[in-house]
């Protein structure tokens, strides 16, 4: 019974968000509050949290995170269950949020 209710729940849930959470727009861009300090794994595991939180996407939430080659932040998004559901990318500059496939440097070729 529970699980179907689960089931029933994250299905919902999911469907709902769509891939709001890889826009990359500036309206959806987050800034950083304070340019100076340097960015760290934390600190931009928060950015994405408050992001999320302030987008209405509070199911998911900020997992793994790693430096690139830039010094920006590549950040898992997972959902309440730990399932990935998309990678974001924290700017080292400027503190922005984008889409890890359009913000970071991929070779297209």
């Amino acid at each position: 019974m529970y699980r179907a209710v689960f089931v029933l729940f994250s299905a919902v849930v999911v469907a709902g968000l769509g891939n709001v959470a890889v826009a990359d727009t500036p309206a959806n861009a987050l800034v950083a509050q304070d340019a100076a300090k340097p960015l760290t794994i934390s600190a931009a595991k928060q950015q994405v949290d408050a992001w999320l939180g302030s987008t209405g996407h509070s199911a998911l939430h900020a997992q793994r995170a790693e430096f690139d080659n830039d010094g920006n932040v590549k950040v898992e998004v997972v959902d309440g269950s730990g399932i990935p559901y998309t990678h974001v990318l924290v700017h080292a500059a400027d503190g922005k949020i984008t889409n890890a496939r359009a913000g970071g440097s991929s070779n297209k070729g």
